[in-house]
């Protein structure tokens, strides 16, 4: 007689304080496939993409990973826009501080208005839930509406927890995706627990816990050439919730693959005189074009 998976007793309940993949409606994902390619040519798919993926209405990527498989990469030393809509200043500040972290390795800029135009809309009211469009999605979101998302943090809230929510959620805004979804991540759930957890918990759908967690992501659109435990974008892993007890803790900054991953990506100009600059500085020198193009939810030819 099989043995009834264990309830795990004893998770942090931070556990459940994760990300939320989105899914672009499909009215509007032709539209961001467009403005993608306009927004950086290198996002238009390559030749050994059908048509249907080029036109970003692939029904099972749409179904599967909550993407298209157009490019969501920016324009390289592009500068983004960023107004918040509502929420308390003091978290203003904060997320600011957070977010700029990431222009310490890519050639990207934070702008933060108070007005205006933006191509990040942020709001915060409180639902215990967090989100991000993947990088150029966001130019497909009608204006009025935000395009990312904190619902947990609070005044109160620590630095670590700050820096681990913002940081990974302004990572899904520049282009990068869930690392937990890797082909080769090996992580063996005990599915019943987890579906259990979060349906309960968290109030998800059992379409959403398949696939937030379970879904594994095409070898092409993965986020490194290796799996990456430590990465900012992996969500946090209870051994309670596998069946070997191996788990994956909190990750709470980048790790140096994220870091050498995203100046590659995004590659600042080197100093007058002086060659490679900060993405050949930073960047495994053994990672060819398909160590490159499979880090963030992109292709390119």
């Amino acid at each position: 007689m099989p043995i009834e998976p264990a309830e795990p007793t004893n998770v942090d309940l931070r556990a459940i304080k994760i990300c939320e993949d989105k899914m672009l409606p499909p009215n509007l994902l032709l539209e961001a496939a467009e403005r993608s390619i306009i927004e950086n040519p290198e996002n238009m798919p390559s030749g050994s993409v059908d048509a249907a993926r080029l036109l970003g209405v692939d029904s099972k990527a749409l179904e599967t990973f909550g993407a298209v498989i157009t490019g969501k990469k920016w324009k390289n030393g592009r500068v983004l826009r960023v107004r918040h809509m509502g929420g308390d200043p003091g978290l203003h500040t904060k997320v600011e501080h957070y977010a700029k972290s990431w222009e310490v390795f890519a050639n990207l800029t934070f702008s933060f208005e108070t007005s205006g135009d933006a191509e990040i809309r942020i709001s915060y009211h409180l639902d215990n839930r967090s989100w991000s469009w993947v990088g150029t999605q966001a130019l497909a979101i009608p204006v009025a509406e935000e395009t990312m998302h904190f619902g947990w943090l609070l005044p109160t809230t620590t630095d670590e927890e700050f820096r681990r929510v913002v940081v990974h959620e302004f990572g899904h805004a520049i282009g990068m995706i869930h690392e937990h979804q890797h082909p080769q991540a090996g992580i063996q759930w005990n599915k019943p627990v987890v579906e259990r957890y979060y349906t309960e918990e968290l109030g998800w759908s059992l379409a959403s816990v398949r696939s937030n967690l379970f879904a594994r992501i095409d070898q092409h659109e993965t986020q490194f050439s290796t799996y990456d435990p430590r990465s900012i974008m992996h969500y946090r892993v209870p051994p309670e919730f596998t069946l070997n007890g191996v788990g994956v803790g909190w990750n709470t900054d980048f790790s140096n693959t994220d870091k050498s991953f995203i100046a590659t990506v995004y590659p600042k100009a080197a100093p007058a005189g002086i060659g490679g600059g900060p993405a050949a500085d930073m960047a495994n020198p053994a990672a060819g074009k398909e160590g490159v193009r499979g880090r963030l939810q992109w292709r390119s030819a």
